[in-house]
């Protein structure tokens, strides 16, 4: 199976530094929600790099489970093909919920050709990390 994020883009050496980049937030918090273990870690090794704070969940029941016992994510990062419960009936859950409608979600999935999904963003996988990045900056200032 091909790997739809490039690990070498998320090194973080990778990406040259510069003082004038924006300093993110070191309270941001997010939830990634990707079912594939290693992808899952490097995205979140990767965040953790950039000052984000990170919960991790396998699916979509795992997610409920952490945000129904307190999770606060600023953003959650929400792959579609999930076990148990996919991407999308999670979005249906989260959106029908009056405790978690207002959460701000990017999904990233190699699915997003099908129908529409309810998410402030959405990249297609493989995606670029700096694209990522951005988003999650943005988000996390409107928040």
């Amino acid at each position: 199976m091909d790997d739809p994020l490039q690990s070498a883009e998320l090194t973080p050496g990778a990406r040259a530094s510069s003082d004038e980049e924006p300093q993110l937030d070191v309270r941001a918090r997010v939830l990634v929600v990707e079912d594939e273990h290693e992808l899952r870690e490097l995205i979140a090794r990767w965040l953790e790099t950039r000052h984000y704070q990170v919960s991790e969940a396998a699916d979509g029941v795992d997610a409920i489970e952490l945000l129904e016992a307190g999770l606060d994510p600023d953003v959650i990062l929400l792959d579609l093909a999930l076990p148990r419960m996919d991407g999308r009936a999670f979005l249906e859950w989260l959106r029908a919920s009056p405790k978690h409608r207002h959460r701000r979600v990017i999904v990233a999935s190699g699915y997003l050709d099908e129908r529409p999904v309810d998410a402030d963003r959405t990249f297609a996988k493989p995606f670029r990390p700096d694209l990522l990045e951005r988003a999650l900056e943005r988000l996390t200032e409107e928040g």
